[in-house]
Formats: C-alpha cells, structure tokens, sequence
C-alpha cells in the first residue's frame, strides 16, 4: 500500500505526548448520555476509564480495545497502565497488542519490574515479541524479566498436560532466538495435541524466524492435514509461499483462508492483492469485499486504487468517496494512475 495512505491513516497514534483529549474521557465528563452517543470502540474506550464501573468491566473494556487501535484507545490504555489496581494494568498492557513497539516500549517498559507477578509477565512477553527490533540497551534491559518468565514457565511444566505454559515458553524461546530450545517445545505439541492450531503455526513461525521456509511450509501442510479447515493455518502458508516466490499457490491459499473465514476483512484483502495477476475481477471483488467488512479506509484506498489502474467505471465514484477522508495528494495520486491506465 502506498506510504502516503498508511500516513494518513496512522494520524492520531504517532505520538504518545501529543494527542489531544476526547471530550467523553476528561475528568468530569457525563457517563449517561455521552456513552450514548458512543460507537462501539468508543464505548470501550469510556467504559475502561469510567471508575464507576466494576475493576472486571473496565479490564474487559481494555482488552476489548486491542481492536481498536485509535486515538481515543491510547488515551483510555494509556491511562490503564497507569491505575492502581494490577488486573486492570494487565489489561492495559492487552489492549496496547497492536500500536507500533516503539510506542510500546515506552508505554509498557514501566512495568517490567511492576510489584505484581502477573503484571510484570505480561509486560514481558508483550515486549518480547519484539526482540530482534529492540536496541542492545533493550534487550539488556528485559534480559531479567526473560529469565524470570522462563524460570516460571518452567516450573509449571511440572504439572501434567500443561499445554498452555508449554507453548508460551516455547514462544518465549523462540522470541529470544533460542530455536532449538523452542522446537524441542514444539514438536511434542504438534505431536500430542495435533488440533492446537496455534502450536503448528508458532513451530512454522520458529522456522520462519530462522530463514527454513521450505521447512516451514513443510509444518503448515502437516498441519493442514490434521486441520483442514483452520484458516490461519492457509493464511500462514499464503506468507510463506509468497516469500518462496510461490506465488500462484499462495494466491490459491490465501483465497482459501478467505473462504473460511469470511468475516476477515484482511484475509479478503490479501487475496484481492494476490489474485490481481490471476483473476483481476475475483482481486476486485475480494478488494471490495474487504472493505465492505472493514469499512477501513486503508481498503477504500485498495479498492480505488485497483479501480483506477484497471479501468473500472466505478473509480471516479470511488475517488469522490475517498476524498471525504484522504488528503488532497492522495487523490491526486490515484487521479494520475488514472490517466496513466488510459
């Protein structure tokens, strides 16, 4: 997607100093008749802040806003991270899943040496993720809080059939770039719990990280087999593909994943990209399709801009729509492709 569109559609969450207040967030704000008047996000977003509301609503609210990554969310994250009580800076940390790590690190680092157990895991392993982009001084810096979570995991593996603790310690291994640890973790899941989705992914991902996409996609067949009709598992293959310049069988994979899960707006979205070179009118209707669930205007963009370079006689109506919500040189942008396709 151009860098102009993901420009404009990021106004608003680049700066964690500069944002301004919503009025229904301010001290004092009315809950009744403000929340309303709310859309769904911002509901969450009033509701997570409102200190009338019980500790478990508000923590439902926050976890809820990792959805919703906006201007209104940050605020009403921001200041989870901030509150008293560790369920709810728990779930600060939850909602915070989808801002850029930079932004991330400067709102959760805080809390790697939290007075709280759980809220300093979650911190962790929240940060984690991001350890091949992080500074020698950050990953200095959450080398500790590693170990601690490593030392806890462990621990719990004592218990029988503990799945859960297993595959996040198998992910936290992986996180830290310790492969071989990861994948012993690994291969005894896919093994004893062969539905755990989630377990073939992250051994694929384990793969990935390492640059074995051929061994990768290997995992992902295996676990499509066990699977069929687990979407994520064809979306991960998709990736995987492209990256192996196999590139109509991930346009193929990628229309599956769609199909499966039909809600996901994303899904259609990178099967309209994938497809164009196959199937240009099923790429426009997967385009469309995408944007008719999200009503993103990153995807109004996507389905403009394969409007005007395939000559589609519904651009220009197109192009007036997404004036209402892009910058002038955007649609100047587009206007020139436009005369370019003729």
């Amino acid at each position: 997607m151009n860098n102009a569109v993901k420009k404009y559609a990021a106004i608003g969450l680049v700066s964690l100093l500069g944002f301004s207040m919503p009025s229904y967030a301010a001290e004092g704000a009315e809950p009744v008749n403000q929340a309303q008047k709310l859309s769904p996000e911002q509901q969450l977003a009033y509701t997570a802040q409102n200190k009338n509301e019980s500790v478990e609503k508000r923590a439902d609210a926050l976890r809820q806003l990792a959805r919703y990554p906006n201007q209104n969310s940050l605020v009403a994250v921001a200041r989870g991270l901030k509150e008293s009580d560790p369920q709810l800076r728990e779930a600060a940390i939850i909602g915070s899943d989808l801002y850029q790590f930079e932004y991330r690190w400067r709102m959760i680092s805080p809390l790697l040496t939290d007075s709280d157990l759980t809220v300093r895991m979650t911190a962790t392993t929240n940060l984690l993720r991001e350890y091949s982009a992080m500074t020698a001084e950050q990953q200095q810096q959450i080398e500790q809080p590693y170990n601690e979570v490593v030392v806890y995991l462990s621990e719990q593996l004592e218990e029988p059939k503990n799945t859960d603790s297993q595959l996040l310690l198998a992910d936290v291994y992986r996180w830290h770039k310790e492969w071989k640890k990861a994948d012993s973790l690994y291969q005894p899941l896919v093994k004893n719990s062969p539905n755990n989705s989630q377990a073939w992914l992250n051994l694929s991902d384990n793969y990935r990280a390492q640059n074995k996409d051929i061994e990768a996609l290997e995992v992902l067949n295996k676990g499509i087999a066990q699977l069929p009709k687990e979407a994520s598992l064809y979306y991960s293959k998709a990736l995987t593909q492209v990256r192996l310049n196999q590139k109509e069988s991930a346009a193929n994979a990628i229309k599956i994943a769609a199909t499966l899960a039909e809600n996901n707006s994303y899904y259609w979205y990178l099967t309209g990209v994938l497809q164009e070179n196959i199937d240009i009118d099923f790429a426009t209707e997967s385009l469309e399709k995408a944007y008719l669930i999200s009503g993103s205007p990153e995807q109004l963009y996507a389905v403009c801009d394969i409007y005007v370079r395939h000559g589609n006689e519904k651009a220009d109506a197109c192009l007036v729509e997404l004036a209402k919500i892009a910058p002038e040189y955007v649609i100047t942008q587009l206007k020139e492709k436009q005369t370019q396709s003729k």
